[in-house]
């Protein structure tokens, strides 16, 4: 075998590593996990100091391979071992889900599970392969350096384990065979999973490849056990196995790309996770039964699966993360499209933008009106928490059904298109992030004139609302008492406005989650063809009717959730942090300008000069909380379920400099012709 720089290594390593003391026997007897306890010595010499030095495992894998070259009985001890280790243990589990995330039938199940066994962990069977390879790969960040080596070595140190297709075929026929079979009926039947079958239904006729691979396994293994398969026959029929493998993986893949088209689930996120598990690993099956074609990469890999797997039992977060990232892309991809219509591309639209925003506004100052006299009822913290949650809830909703809008609530969904617009351009050219700068001065001027339309109309009208009150009644809004409160809840020397904003923005960002959710779960439960089919509804509805509530439905019901949702947020904050005993409130730019206002009437503008600007940037770090906590959350959300690594926006700040120094207007009001990419950056990269 040639191994590049064998000739340096052997002079830099080979009488060094000839001292090290192999615990191995020369007799050819070995005591049971003999073997175990020669690996664990054997992987301590190659494993780095720090798992991220590669360059050191490299060069100690290295060093080993060349002294195994050259002590020829070292060699026969190391491929003695080797043989041990396969035969003295239960290799069956080696291809079966009991130490991958998916050896449970649903994803709450595992959870479960696996949190029960971090508490205690299960009784272990000592003679599988996987715990004695959980024993020799004991460290937990192991999978880092063996991953992270080429995989080149891991063929060369293979080649010599004297671990061959015949010792294979010889000792393992039988329980490769048993493995054949167990892992193709496990495939059929999660491929019949009501989740998925669906999807290969063609005039009522089931064609799955997930049950054709079964057929073909099936006779495979009758005719192999009877001999009645030459070894061409045996070749061909196994190709023919790995294309209908090859076919459920697309399968899998096409099912996870058509999410936006047909919705998903975490329970089908996790069979799809669960059946792929299955069908590589049935795959590797194949190529060691297949002595002619064996692609010795796809088994490296499948090694280091099996390393990392065991350094990742039981861990929760990357069960939770593995399943979730399904779903969290459906739900941004939908936020992402709802995301396109809070996006300005030209001054009508613009200018349409501030019209809607003035009008959320108008509603919001009586919002504000209502919020002050149910402050005012004899009623207990939770009741009144209640009243505030209607209060939000419906005006939020209210604002949604006249076509107004709330600039805060913007972020969470203009952050899931930016990253559409990075992810649909990550592989197209080098220069990816130019349009997504662009992007940016869009949403910027877009946020910027809502915020501005909102403000403008809350504290006039609220101001308005106020003095008529008090001209209706004699008497101002609230007292003086309270309205030092008020003043001093904005006031960010005596109050953690700036925190609460920071809440509010949480929750803001919590709520465009869960219109995501609802918007994909409208379509996933097929919810407008099921209202289209009530029997009820048709009884006392017209047809265009009930079609016309089913399509308000789909491209409604997760705005009006949303809606619903950030008022009950919104209304119990303060009941949390009283009950509770900690600094736990709400603090939203627009409301807080209302309460600025009433306070203002209420004390007829009797305040210092110095105290108005403190209130002022008090509400400016409010709504700069709230958009910026919304807007950063939901962008990360949004590119950790595209796959975007962070890496990949390093040149976004320079970009968006350049943009700024040339047209910094863009990012508050859009230029008579949209801007092209070339004509503001240039050959900039």
């Amino acid at each position: 075998m040639k191994i590049l720089g064998i000739t340096t290594l052997f002079h830099n390593y080979a009488i060094n590593l000839k001292k090290i003391p192999f615990t191995c026997s020369k007799s050819g007897f070995m005591a049971k996990d003999q073997s175990v306890k020669y690996f664990i010595q054997l992987i301590g010499e190659i494993r780095p100091k720090k798992a991220d030095d590669i360059e050191e495992a490299t060069q100690k894998l290295r060093s080993k391979i060349a002294f195994l070259l050259y002590d020829k009985e070292a060699l026969l001890d190391f491929q003695e071992n080797c043989q041990r280790l396969l035969l003295e243990s239960n290799i069956e589990d080696l291809f079966s889900n009991h130490i991958g995330l998916y050896s449970s039938e649903n994803l709450f199940q595992q959870f479960f599970k696996d949190i029960k066994h971090k508490i205690l962990p299960p009784l272990e069977d000592k003679n599988s392969i996987n715990y004695k390879v959980h024993l020799i790969f004991y460290r937990k960040d192991d999978f880092k350096w063996v991953d992270a080596l080429p995989n080149e070595l891991w063929l060369e140190i293979l080649s010599l384990s004297g671990i061959t297709n015949s010792f294979i075929q010889q000792h393992f026929q039988k329980t490769l065979y048993n493995m054949f079979l167990i892992l193709s009926y496990k495939i059929a039947a999660l491929g019949l999973d009501e989740e998925l079958s669906e999807r290969f239904m063609i005039n009522g006729e089931m064609i799955s490849p997930f049950i054709q691979q079964n057929k073909e396994i099936s006779v495979f293994i009758e005719n192999s056990e009877n001999q009645f398969f030459t070894q061409d026959e045996i070749q061909h029929t196994l190709s023919h196995v790995l294309v209908m493998l090859n076919q459920c993986l697309q399968n899998i893949e096409n099912i996870r790309k058509n999410t936006l088209v047909y919705g998903t689930s975490l329970k089908q996120s996790y069979l799809l996770n669960r059946l792929a598990n299955n069908i590589n690993r049935l795959k590797i099956l194949v190529d060691i039964v297949d002595q002619k074609q064996f692609d010795a990469k796809r088994f490296i890999n499948f090694l280091k699966e099996i390393i990392y797997d065991n350094n990742h039992r039981n861990n929760i977060g990357y069960l939770m993360s593995n399943n979730i990232g399904y779903l969290a892309y459906q739900i941004a991809e939908h936020k992402g499209n709802t995301g396109d219509h809070y996006i300005t591309n030209n001054r009508k639209e613009y200018f349409s933008f501030f019209k809607s925003a003035f009008g959320g506004g108008i509603v919001i100052a009586f919002l504000v009106l209502f919020k002050v006299l149910i402050s005012k009822l004899p009623i207990t913290d939770f009741w009144m928490a209640i009243l505030y949650s209607i209060n939000y809830g419906f005006g939020f909703v209210l604002i949604h059904l006249l076509n107004f809008s709330v600039a805060t609530k913007q972020p969470a969904m203009t952050a899931s298109a930016l990253a559409k617009e990075i992810d649909n351009r990550k592989d197209k050219s080098s220069n990816n992030l130019h349009g997504s700068a662009l992007l940016i001065a869009k949403v910027s001027r877009s946020q910027f004139i809502s915020v501005l339309g909102n403000l403008m109309a809350v504290f006039p009208m609220t101001l308005a609302i106020t003095y008529a009150y008090h001209a209706i009644f004699g008497y101002s809004l609230i007292d003086i008492k309270h309205a030092v409160k008020y003043l001093r809840e904005i006031h960010p020397l005596y109050s953690l406005c700036w925190f609460y904003g920071a809440v509010a923005g949480f929750y803001l960002f919590l709520t465009g989650i869960i219109a995501g959710y609802f918007d994909n779960s409208v379509i996933y439960g097929k919810i407008p063809e099921r209202v289209r089919q009530h029997p009820t509804l048709l009884k006392y509805f017209s047809t265009k009717r009930i079609d016309k509530m089913a399509n308000y439905l789909e491209h409604n019901l997760g705005a009006i959730m949303s809606n619903i949702m950030i008022g009950l947020f919104l209304g119990t904050a303060a009941f949390i942090g009283k009950t509770f005993g900690i600094p736990f409130d709400i603090r939203h730019i627009t409301f807080s300008l209302g309460l600025f206002a009433v306070s203002l009437q209420s004390i007829l503008f009797n305040i210092d000069v110095t105290s108005v600007w403190w209130i002022i940037l008090g509400i400016c770090s409010i709504g700069f909380f709230n958009i910026a906590v919304s807007f950063g959350l939901a962008f990360y959300i949004a590119i950790k379920s595209r796959s975007i690594g962070l890496v990949q926006l390093f040149g976004l700040p320079k970009l968006l400099f350049i943009y700024f120094t040339k047209h910094p207007l863009d990012f508050f009001f859009p230029p008579k012709e949209e801007r092209i990419e070339e004509n503001v950056f240039g050959d900039a990269p």
